[in-house]
């Protein structure tokens, strides 16, 4: 059965959508010029007062040790590297689509850090899929869910009240729910902001990969390595009411990108403190 993809459709059920995350998209844009200046950086950061004022408590925070006080934005991004930079204003986006922050949404949040990590990590040491859009493609993997969530809380409370007792998948309690399930909903949202089509692709097909295989390598792999990711979240309990202890190396991510069990077990070891650590810059 193909995959519903009447975007415009989903999108107008799912009510008024989250903004456009403006400065990150800009960010974006700017990070793959080549002849990239510091100061085109800094000018789009400053456009949003709460991105900068995290970069600079960042910039000066006991993690990254600066003998003298930073105390400009030129200055912040030179300390902390622009991928940083680029995953704060990520990171701001996605929280920031949230109307409202609760136990619900912070779990949400931290399985999409969680994921992201664990996709950079991933693709930097299994494949040659650039390892930030690789961590772009798990931070965003579960955005539908944040829409649905805005749209009735309460209801899709209730979506994981019956997946939580048993009595349901989840994606077919968020159909039977909601009309369409979380990655459908959330290729609709990352379409109308006009993302890369292959971020796109990647949070429509997370879960149903396999489909993939045949005809969209690129698309495959990138799918397999968010699946691995979700793996490892579940494993730790990252955005979960406990850990589910796993083996990942025999889990569909790992198999159908052929990992060595070796680097996977070293990657896990790896894992949580490198959330720990992402988790605690965003918070700081």
């Amino acid at each position: 059965m193909s995959m519903f993809r009447d975007f415009e459709s989903i999108t107008k059920s799912m009510g008024e959508l989250p903004a456009s995350p403006i400065v990150a998209t800009k960010l974006l844009e700017l990070l793959r010029k080549p002849d990239l200046k510091i100061k085109e950086l800094a000018n789009a950061v400053s456009l949003d007062p709460v991105i900068s004022a995290r970069l600079m408590r960042m910039a000066n925070s006991v993690f990254y040790q600066q003998v003298k006080q930073v105390s400009t934005v030129d200055r912040a991004i030179i300390v902390v590297g622009e991928n940083v930079l680029k995953n704060l204003a990520l990171e701001y986006s996605l929280r920031s689509t949230s109307k409202t922050y609760g136990i619900m949404e912070r779990k949400i949040w931290e399985n999409s850090i969680g994921c992201a990590v664990a996709c950079r990590m991933l693709a930097d040491r299994l494949t040659s899929i650039d390892k930030n859009v690789a961590y772009l493609a798990g931070l965003q993997h579960h955005i539908g869910k944040v829409v649905m969530v805005n749209r009735d809380k309460d209801l899709y409370k209730e979506v994981l009240r019956i997946v939580d007792s048993g009595k349901g998948q989840l994606r077919d309690v968020e159909r039977g729910l909601f009309a369409y399930s979380h990655e459908v909903v959330g290729a609709a949202l990352l379409d109308h902001w006009n993302y890369p089509k292959t971020i796109v692709e990647v949070t429509l097909h997370h879960h149903d990969f396999d489909r993939q295989r045949i005809g969209n390598d690129e698309i495959f792999t990138f799918c397999a390595i968010v699946s691995l990711s979700s793996d490892f979240c579940r494993h730790f309990g990252i955005g979960y009411a406990e850990e589910a202890k796993i083996d990942l190396t025999l889990s569909r991510g790992a198999l159908a990108l052929e990992a060595n069990p070796m680097i996977i077990e070293e990657l896990a070891e790896k894992f949580y403190p490198e959330f720990v650590k992402e988790r605690n810059l965003f918070l700081s």
